[in-house]
Formats: C-alpha cells, structure tokens, sequence
C-alpha cells in the first residue's frame, strides 16, 4: 500500500485548494498504481476525475471503479461509499451501492449514509423515505446547505406534510444558515443610483423552462425603465444558445458560478440592484445563502419555486390570489403580492406543430397522459390513477420523463400500479426527449392529461393545453398545490379542477365518457387560450412591471417612516 510522505501530502492538499485538478491527477497517478494504491488516495482520485469541466461518460466510469477499490480496502470509509453510490446513480446502477448503503444504516446514524441513500429514494420516488433521512439529520444537527434545500424542496411533494409543519422547517434552516455580524460586517455598502435595476438570479439560465417563462417580462421591463441583470449560478460549461439569447436580451449578465457567496453578494452590491429576484428558491444548484447577505435591498422570490423559501432576507413571494387565499399568508415567511391574473405566464411555444384529431377515433380506447417529472407521481396518485384505469376498461396511460433522472423512478411507478392490479401493458413509458418538437408530439398521444398532487405540473400543463389536451388537476391547501388549479381557471378550465380524489375520480370517468366534449375542447383549446392569462406575455409583462415599481416604493416608504 503507498505510504506518502509529509512532501507528498502537503503537495497534494496544496493543489487540491488551488484546484489544480489536472495536475493532481497526474501526481496520485505517478505515485502509485492501482493495486497499491491506499483507499484515501483511490478515492482522492475518483473525485478529482469528477472535478473535470466537462466529464465524459468514462470519466464517471473510471471514478466509480476507483471510488468502489477505496471503499473494498477500507469498509468502513463511508466517504468512499457514498462517493460509490452518487456515481452509481448516475450511471444508472446501483443495486450494489444501495444494498451495502442499507447494511451500514443497520449499523446506527451517519449523516453520510442518510444523504447518499435520500438521494437514491428521490430519484426512485419514495419522497417520504427521503425526507425522514434529511429530518433525522436536521434533528442531530447535521444539515448542510444542499441537504436543507433538498428537505423543503421534497416536503413540497409529499402528502404527509401541512403547510404549517413545512414553515417550522423553513425557520430551523434559517435559523442555522444565518451569518453572524462579524460575516455581515465584510458586505460593501448600498450604492445606488436614480436608475431602477432588477436582477434575476439563476443556475437556469439555459435551455430550461424558467426561460419561457422569464421572456415574458424582460422587454416589458426595459420599456418601463427598468435596467434588467442576469447573475447566473451554473457552471459556464453547461450553459447554451438559450444562455446566449439571454445574455443578448439583458442589460447586463454576470457570472457567479466561480465565486464564493461573500464575493458574489458583493459583485451583486456593486451592480447597484434594486431589487434581486431569485428564479430558482431551494432547487438544485441553488445559492440561497446570496440571498441571505442581502445583496439587494428588496429581494422577492418569483416563479422557479412555489413555496415560501423560509429566508427572512427575502422580503417578497410573488403568487396570485388562486395560490394563496388572505387568510392564508401569514403561513408564508415573506410579504405575499398577488398579480392581477396568474402567478406566470408562459411566452408561447414557437414550434410549427398543428393539434392532431382526438386519438381516441383512431384507437377506440382512452389514452391518458402525465409527462410531469416522475418525482411528482406519488403514492397518491398511482393509486387513483389506478382506480380510473380499472372503471375505464383498456384505457391506457402514457408517462413521460422529463429528464434521464426522471427515468430511474419508472420501474418503482410501475410495481405499484401491478401491485393495483393494474396491467402493465397499460402503462407506455416514453423517454426523456431533447428536441423540444418531438417532446410535444406526444400530448399528439393523449386524450386527457392528469395532473399530479400534491405537486402539479406547471409547463407541462401549459404545453398540454397548446397542443388542445386538457389537464384534470386536484386543487390543494397552499401554493404549491394549488398551480395546476390557477392554470386551468386561468384558461377557463374551471370543470377541470377538481376539490378532492373523490372528485378527481368521478371526473375522469366522466370525461373520459364523453368523447364529444374532448373532442370539442382539442378543436378549440389552443385558439381560445392564446389571448388568455396563460399566453398574454405583454399584459403580464406590464403587469410584472407595476409590481416591480410597487415593491421598489414600499422600500423608499418604509425607509422614509423609520
């Protein structure tokens, strides 16, 4: 087994903190070889390989191998393991890494153990095993800022959770992540000038559906005077033609994925933002502790997350008064401000692609459809999806991945739907597709779309009404579950929402009986909503404008009464 010396070690550290990757690699390889090589350098190596700008599909390959002779030589480093298991998920196989993460939870708590085996429960479906994991970790104190996002985020999915139990979370995650006033204390001081700025901050800034519905207000913005700023979070590899039109339509773009949450808050600052509106809330590769710095003096929190981000930094949640009813919002940490119509709206979808016949006149049976992401397809919902599919005799159901991810959790989907006896010849899974026509062409596929709760979709159900399929959606008891109930009010859809499963159920047997009304509604869906709430991007976009300009007032109110 290599032994390094003290020389080697202090090398190794020192290119490790200046991220010389490259350099580091070469450096574990000429001082030992696979065979010889000890656990702490094997797994040294496996996650320098993952350090790469871009990684190959062998570069994760290598890494697992690497990360699986760490864990072999030493058993009980859990770091090894559970760098074993994140690869393993990614390369889709990881029934070994699962099995021996399991034996280890046998053996008491690890917080290490519990994040590695959250992460393969997420994408397998089963959120509340999930959860149980991060709050087990919350309660010995041991939540980092990816793990206390990961826990709000995944509350907003389960159906065990009130609105009340996930605000009490929200204060715990806010309480441990605030800085103390020496942190406070190295911010740069308020600059501003007569100019009015908004800022907009994202790891989403690329070919992804916050995009469309982000147009929608930056030219209406700019032709209210108001300068508007792009901070992106993502790792400038990844971004795309969609980041270039952004960079292009922005007054000003700025990349802070390079920097630490000081030094970003502070080139925020020195940007002179007005207000800051964060577009992605606690999802992944989130910075929220930017945030917490108050870069901006009014910072709001705007369409990426559908739920209170429990930041007391943050003084806004922009919702409408179908997502959050008066009575209601002191369960939210932010100040709630309703827009006049809908919470977003969608810019349109630029494909050349006409709405097909029902296919029921060609197939004879009910085709169902639901392409939300597969996480949002709970227990819940499979079984009484599985109660319409068995009073609705050879009907079918089409599920769809909205990413590669989402195709891990599908063979669980299916277990459960056999295990209602439903049979599995009825539910068609569709892979994730890239190209944004052929994603579309599928709702060609479905009769009637049925929504997930407790968490709806949101640019799913927008894309399903363009291409003339409504969307039977469950109205729910906070903001979260009651979008699928705004869109389709919106749309003037109202028969669509349904008040509980019982309603949901009766519904979907009733509409799914009367063929003429679908067929009717297919006809007609995309020409009666293009001028509505949902597809009115330059109402909205004058609408967004007067609640920026309302949000900036109050500030100058309020600043002016103390």
């Amino acid at each position: 087994m290599t032994l390094l010396s003290e020389e080697q070690k202090q090398k190794l550290q020192k290119l490790y903190s200046q991220k010389k990757y490259l350099e580091l690699e070469l450096e574990v390889e000429s001082i030992s070889d696979f065979k010889s090589r000890s656990s702490f350098l094997a797994n040294l190596l496996g996650v320098v390989k993952l350090k790469k700008t871009v990684k190959k599909e062998q570069d994760w390959i290598d890494a697992r191998e690497l990360f699986l002779d760490s864990y072999n030589k030493a058993p009980d480093y859990y770091d090894a393991l559970c760098n074993y298991a994140h690869v393993c998920v990614k390369l889709r196989d990881y029934s070994h890494a699962f099995k021996e993460l399991l034996e280890k939870k046998k053996k008491g708590y690890s917080p290490k153990i519990n994040e590695a085996l959250a992460r393969i429960y997420f994408f397998e479906g089963e959120i509340d095993k999930e959860v149980e994991l991060f709050k087990e970790n919350e309660k010995n104190d041991h939540l980092t800022p990816a793990t206390a996002s990961h826990l709000l985020t995944s509350m907003n999915y389960s159906s065990n959770f009130d609105q009340q139990e996930y605000l009490d979370y929200c204060r715990k995650v806010d309480k441990k992540f605030s800085f103390s006033k020496n942190e406070l204390n190295k911010l740069n001081k308020y600059n501003l000038d007569d100019d009015l700025r908004i800022g907009f901050i994202s790891p989403d800034l690329k070919e992804h559906s916050v995009y469309y519905f982000l147009k929608t207000i930056i030219d209406p913005l700019k032709r209210n005077s108001i300068k508007v700023i792009a901070f992106n979070l993502r790792n400038e590899a990844e971004l795309d033609d969609i980041s270039t039109q952004i960079k292009n339509e922005c007054d000003e773009w700025h990349d802070l994925s390079r920097i630490n949450d000081l030094d970003a808050a502070n080139l925020i600052i020195s940007k002179k933002v007005n207000v800051l509106i964060d577009l992605c809330g606690h999802f992944a590769r989130n910075r929220f502790r930017i945030l917490k710095y108050k870069p901006a003096p009014v910072q709001a929190l705007w369409m990426g997350y559908v739920n209170s981000s429990g930041i007391k930094e943050i003084d806004y949640l922009i919702a409408d008064d179908k997502l959050i009813k008066k009575d209601e919002e002191n369960q939210y940490i932010e100040k709630v401000l309703k827009l006049p119509n809908i919470w977003n709206c969608h810019s349109g979808i630029n494909v050349n692609l006409s709405v097909e016949d029902l296919p029921y006149k060609k197939n004879r049976f009910i085709t169902f459809g639901c392409f939300n992401n597969s996480t949002k397809i709970s227990e819940n919902c499979i079984n009484l999806w599985s109660k319409i599919l068995n009073e609705i005799k050879n009907s079918k159901l089409i599920i769809k991945a909205q990413s590669k991810d989402s195709e891990i959790a599908q063979y669980k989907i299916l277990e459960k739907f056999q295990f209602n006896k439903v049979d599995k010849k009825r539910i068609i899974f569709e892979g994730h597709k890239k190209d944004k026509k052929d994603h579309l062409k599928n709702y060609n596929l479905v009769d009637l779309s049925l929504d997930t709760f407790p968490y709806p979709g949101v640019t799913t159900s927008f894309e399903s009404i363009w291409m003339g399929v409504p969307v039977l959606t469950k109205k729910g008891n906070n903001f979260v579950s009651r979008c699928g109930a705004s869109i389709m009010e919106n749309a003037g859809l109202t028969e669509f929402i349904a008040n509980d499963e019982e309603d949901y159920f009766n519904k979907a047997i009733s509409f799914a009986n009367d063929i003429e009304k679908l067929d009717t509604i297919r006809k007609n869906l995309r020409e009666k909503t293009k001028n509505s709430p949902l597809f009115d991007a330059e109402t909205f976009g004058n609408d967004f404008s007067k609640l920026v300009k309302e949000m900036w007032a109050n500030y100058g109110s309020n600043k002016n009464n103390k």
